[in-house]
């Protein structure tokens, strides 16, 4: 049993050397790093968006989905705002696990999935002041 359990942690030590491996040469790219760090922005933009309407709301019900042909949508607790910059967060970390798979292969897909990142949190940064707009406005 104790030789399993060694063999285990060596596959895990390996691993993760693996890994580290990985990161660092994707990083190495100058536009990866600008991509991350606008990433970064943008989801610790949202995540002061949504506390920013969290603290402001005075019920504890909010508008969270307003469509122009019905109305209201969807309402729920003020917490549940948070969800939209977790999806950002989400969306940046599967795709830079999806790239550390992928990169050696395709300097195109680096881009195209970095910039789908950006694009997604672009959205769901205009989704949360669209939901300050319909709570507070």
């Amino acid at each position: 049993m104790a030789v399993l359990d060694h063999k285990i942690l060596n596959y895990l030590y390996l691993s993760r050397e693996k890994l580290a491996q990985a990161v660092l040469s994707l990083v190495s790219f100058m536009f990866v790093k600008i991509y991350l760090l606008l990433l970064l922005a943008l989801n610790v933009i949202n995540w002061l968006l949504a506390y920013y309407v969290n603290i402001n709301v005075s019920q504890n019900l909010v508008v969270l989905h307003y469509n122009v042909n019905l109305g209201v949508n969807l309402i729920g607790d003020a917490e549940d705002i948070y969800i939209i910059p977790t999806l950002g967060l989400a969306f940046i970390v599967i795709n830079f696990l999806l790239l550390l798979n992928i990169f050696g292969k395709n300097k195109f897909l680096i881009h195209l999935l970095l910039g789908f990142s950006l694009l997604i949190n672009f959205f769901l940064i205009a989704g949360t002041i669209a939901i300050y707009l319909v709570n507070f406005r």
